[in-house]
Parts: structure tokens; sequence; C-alpha cells
């Protein structure tokens, strides 16, 4: 074994970055164990006392205001005034009592002047009283959505599918709904109820928040319980929200009470980001310092990607978008998308190159799933009925595309790509035309099929659900995992076999092969049937999880997303195997994944997810196409 060679650049930034790590580690772990302190508890305390105190400042001054106007208008009635001098002398009334009440501070406190040990006791006691409510009202929603699981529906889909409604004609010229996404799941918790012990804890905050106001009452006299009750929303909402954190808690009230929590309260907020960083830190410098094996083990882009997608992994941690929620989607995307990917195995090794026009077998797999809805059919049996009638149509329409290419050898990437457009926009007629009669599939008035169409009543979510388990709060989606692992599986044996041994060769030097008595153009063929069939499989699969068959220009650019993958995973435009598919599929699929709800978390209430959504994945697309021209075969 040879010896690691580390150059001293190397290793002076790895120890840079080692102390870095270090230092940041032991000041977030100050600050995270500061939280829990006397100290810690009392900075948090404070700004929330000061940011009550506030808010029920200013309905002091309210009320304060308010008695003045009432006896300003009192008095010019006894003295027999009109409306005119009511209204004068409300207003002035009123710009004297706010005058006043600035001069006084009736609506500021100083916490340094007042006793705040009873304010402090009633205010924990309503925060525990909130907490318990939101941990059970979270406890009941969640039982509520696993009752109504089979009434989850994709608030996105419903959009998009009304949308399309409205105006046939542009679904039948085909609008471009871009690639197919997974999208978000929502139960309509519009039927809700609280329950009974929902209730008797919302007592208990109520007779919580009663006992604060008391003590709000002797810093506030003026205040009467009529204002208290106005102000219940926005002081309960100041003490504690639902799905709250230490770090939500300090913004929330160092924004509203405007104190300076100083250097220990900075870095208590800052403490779970500084040791997320050293751990970033660490990796980083290992990176730098195995940089050279790892570079020729993985790569360059798969070293930087895997680097960007353990950054990403970090900052879902940071800023709490449940890191456990986020590796379950990779983990369904890959499962749902890897089938599709691996379609591309075969067009490589026999000399095709990227499969492109991989929409033909994508139109088989629709077909199938939509014969399965037109019959009725469900559950395994419509399943299996899909993929068999699938894998069929796929097969003739493989074979007819792969003689198409074997007469147009050495263009078979423009080739490729201009055919899969073109029996996508054939298809947006077709599927204006086709004689299907089921409800599920048909716009209500007119003729032809939905743009979206559910699969509740055939086999969503079928795999998804076989055999699936939690562990550590990852849902594991078995079933689609190990139906993706039984094709990868099949098509490695096929790769093993004498007529996969035979196909890879005629791929890899023809000349050869033809030299050898191997059949090229048949090989080919075979190769490309092979490739159309597992695109049937893999939209199927997709469908599956994704819970719903999309028409019309949705299939479009799903050949070129898993070109990417399974570039990105180390295969060429001339050599692919297995591992390139499984690892370019995590890569392609954890990046898209976890960057959306990142960069919301960074810039909320903003679209900036959907740019970096196009950003990621059309760079990736562009890494590809511009890696597939650099590879020629011999």
């Amino acid at each position: 074994m040879s010896k690691l060679k580390i150059k001293k650049p190397q290793m002076i930034a790895c120890v840079l970055l080692v102390i870095a790590a270090i230092i940041c580690g032991a000041v977030g772990m100050y600050g995270m164990s500061s939280r829990s302190s006397e100290k810690g508890n009392e900075i948090l305390s404070n700004m929330r006392l000061q940011a009550i105190l506030d808010t029920a400042g200013t309905g002091a001054v309210d009320a304060y205001v308010a008695a003045a106007k009432t006896e300003a208008t009192a008095k010019v009635r006894e003295e027999g005034g009109g409306m005119s001098e009511i209204r004068d002398a409300s207003t002035k009334a009123e710009e004297e009592a706010r005058a006043l009440a600035e001069q006084e501070g009736i609506g500021s406190v100083d916490l340094s002047e007042i006793d705040t040990a009873p304010l402090a006791e009633s205010l924990n006691v309503l925060a525990d009283a909130q907490k318990a409510y939101f941990a059970e009202e979270a406890d009941a929603q969640a039982r509520y959505i696993e009752e109504h699981a089979d009434e989850v529906v994709s608030q996105e889909t419903e959009v998009a599918t009304e949308a399309a409604a409205d105006d046939m004609s542009a679904d039948a010229a085909g609008d471009d709904m871009g690639d197919m996404e997974m999208a978000e799941e929502t139960v309509d918790l519009s039927g809700f109820e609280a329950t009974a012990e929902m209730l008797a804890l919302q007592e208990e905050v109520d007779a919580a928040y009663d006992g604060l106001c008391v003590e709000i009452k002797k810093v506030f006299p003026a205040l009467t319980d009529d204002i208290l009750t106005t102000l219940k929303p926005t002081i309960t909402s100041t003490v504690a929200q639902q799905g709250d954190t230490f770090e939500t808690q300090y913004d929330r009230a160092l924004s509203l009470s405007g104190m300076n929590p100083g250097m220990t309260g900075s870095i208590m907020r800052q403490g779970k980001t500084l040791a997320t960083t050293a751990v970033g830190l660490l990796i980083l410098a290992v990176a730098v310092l195995f940089y050279t094996p790892l570079v020729k083990k993985l790569g360059f882009p798969r070293l930087i990607i895997g680097m960007f997608y353990i950054l990403l992994c970090l900052m879902a941690y940071v800023y709490n978008l449940s890191l456990p929620g986020q590796i379950s989607n990779t983990l369904v995307r890959l499962g749902m998308n890897g089938v599709l990917v691996l379609a591309m195995l075969p067009g490589i090794q026999c000399g095709i190159s990227l499969n492109l026009g991989l929409p033909i077998g994508i139109i088989g797999g629709i077909i199938g799933g939509l014969l399965c809805i037109e019959f009725g059919f469900s559950g395994w049996f419509g399943f299996l009925f899909a993929v068999v009638v699938g894998l069929a149509i796929s097969a003739v329409t493989g074979c007819l595309y792969g003689m198409l290419l074997n007469r147009l050898k050495g263009s078979e990437m423009s080739v490729t790509t201009y055919v899969g457009f073109s029996i996508v926009s054939l298809m947006c007629i077709a599927w204006l035309v086709l004689p299907f009669k089921s409800k599920i599939m048909k716009w209500p008035l007119g003729n032809g099929l939905r743009t979206t169409i559910g699969l509740q009543t055939s086999y969503r979510h079928l795999l998804n659900d076989f055999l699936s388990f939690k562990i550590f709060g990852v849902t594991v989606p078995t079933g689609l995992l190990l139906f993706f692992a039984l094709c990868c599986f099949l098509v490695w044996l096929f790769m093993r076999s004498k007529t996969g041994i035979a196909m890879s060769a005629a791929g890899a030097n023809p000349r050869f092969a033809e030299a050898t008595g191997i059949n090229v153009d048949k090989m080919r063929i075979i190769g490309t049937m092979l490739s159309t069939m597992l695109g049937a499989v893999g939209i199927i699969v997709y469908a599956q999880s994704f819970g719903f068959i999309q028409l019309y220009q949705a299939p479009r650019q799903m050949g070129f997303l898993a070109a990417s993958a399974i570039l990105l995973g180390g295969a060429t435009t001339s050599r692919a195997k297995i591992s390139h598919v499984i690892i370019g599929t995590f890569l392609f699929q954890g990046v898209l994944t976890l960057g959306m709800p990142v960069a919301n978390a960074i810039i909320p209430q903003s679209t900036i997810s959907e740019v970096c959504r196009i950003i990621i994945s059309q760079g990736i697309i562009l890494y590809a196409l511009t890696k597939s021209g650099g590879d020629s075969r011999g």
C-alpha cells in the first residue's frame, strides 16, 4: 500500500480548520449549556418579561387616554357644548393624556425598579401550560392525520388540475409542466376538533393567564380586565408558540423587548450554529487532508456535491428543519427515481450513449397505468398489470426505436433527443382523442384526459408503505427500495450473462465485437429495448410514489434528469455501472430535497426555493451534458 502523501499547504490548512473547529465547538457547547443555567434562564425570562410589560404598558396608556377622553367629553356635555366642542375636547384630552403618560412613564417599566420574581413565576406557569397544550395539540393532529391518511391530497396538484380545467386548450397545446416534482402532501385539518385533553389544558392556560394578569395589574393599575382580555392573543403568542425552539423564543423576545442580551445572550443564541459549524469544519478538514485519494476515488464533482449535501444537512439541523424528515424524503426520491436512472445503463453499455429518448418507454408505462385505472384494477394486481402492459408496449416501441438508431449511427444523442421530444408532442394530441371512459381520467366537460390523474383508487404508495418502518425518526420506504434493488440486481445479472457481455462488448468496441462474430446491430436493439422497458417500469414506480400520473408535457425532461443523475454518479457516455446509478440518484435527489427547504428557511416568504431548485437541477444537467461531450468510443 502506497504511503499517503500530504503536502505542506494541505497540512497547514487542515491544522487551521481543526483549531477553528475546536474554538467554535467549545464556544457553541458553552452557549448551549448556558441555556439551562440560571444566567441563561434569567436573560430569556427578562426579555420575555420586558416584551410582555411593553405590550401591557401600551394597553395601560390606551386605558389612561380613554379615561381622559371620557372625562373631557362628559365635562363638555355638562356645559351644554355641541358635537364640534366634544370632538375638540376629546382630541385635546388625548394629546394631553399621551404627553402626560410619556412624561410620567405610565406605559414603560424598568425591570430593575420592580420586583420581577412574582411576574417571572407567573410567566413560567403560563409558558409551561402553553407548551403542554401545544404538545397535546400536535399529538392529536398527528393521530387525526394518521386516521385520515386515505384522504391525503396534494394541494399543488389540485391547483394545477383546476387551472388546467379552466383552459383545456392550453393542455392540448402542451403547456410545459416541467419535471414531475414530488408534491408536498397535506391532510385537510378543517374537520379536526379539539380533544377533551386539549380543552382541559386550554382551561389551565386560561387560569395561568389570569394569574399573570393579576401580577401585571400590580405594575399597571390602570389596566382593566377588558383590555387584558384584548391583549391575551398578543401576550400568549409572545410567551410560547407551537413548534417553538430556544432560537425562535429568543428571537421573538429580543425583537419585542429591544433589550441588549450582551455577549452571553448572543453566545446562547448562536450556540447550536457554532457547534454545527465545528462539525462542518472537522469534515472539511478531513476532506482537505485526504483530498487526493478522495478525488481519485470519487472524482472532483462528486466530492464537491457530496460536501454540499453534508452542508445542507448541517444547515437543516441549524434551522430546525427536521433532518430525519428530509432524509426520509431523500430515500423516497432515491427509490422513486432510481429505476428511471437505471434505464440509462443498458443504453450506455450497448453503444447508443445516453438514451434521451426515454420518454418513449415512459409513455408505454403511462398507458399501462391509465389502462389499470380504466379497467378498475387496484392493489398489487393493478400495479403488476400496469407493469406488464407497460413492458409489452415499450418492448415493441423499443425494438422499433433501436432499429431507427441502427440506421443513424454516430448521431444518437441528437436523434434520441428529437425522438423523445417528438413522442411527447405527439401524445399531447393522443391524450385528447384516445377512447378512455373513466371519470377519474376524463375532463367533466368535453373530450380528452386530465393533466393530472390521481392513483388513490389504484396503487398509490403501494411500494412506499410495504414493510416501511421508522428508525431514529427516519421513515424507510422498504418496499420501494427493495423494488429498486431488485431491478438493479436483475440488470446486474443480465449484464453478466452471455448476451449482456456481448452487448457490452458491442458497445465498447463495435469493430472488434463484429470481428468475433457478435451481431452489433442486434445487441444495440436489445440494449435499446431494455432501456426503454426499464423506463416504462420506472415511470410506474415513480407515479405510485408521487401519487399521480401526469400527462402532456410532464415527461419531456425526465430523460435529461435521469442522464444527469447517472453521469453525476461517475458514469460516462461509454461506460456505466450499477454503483453510478445509486450514487448519482442519491446525490442528485438529496441536494434537491434539502436545497429548497433550506433556502426557504434562510429567506422565508419568498420564491428563493424555486429559484434554487431551478439553479441546482439545471446546473447539474449542464454539468452532465458538458461532461458527456468529452468521451468517445474506441
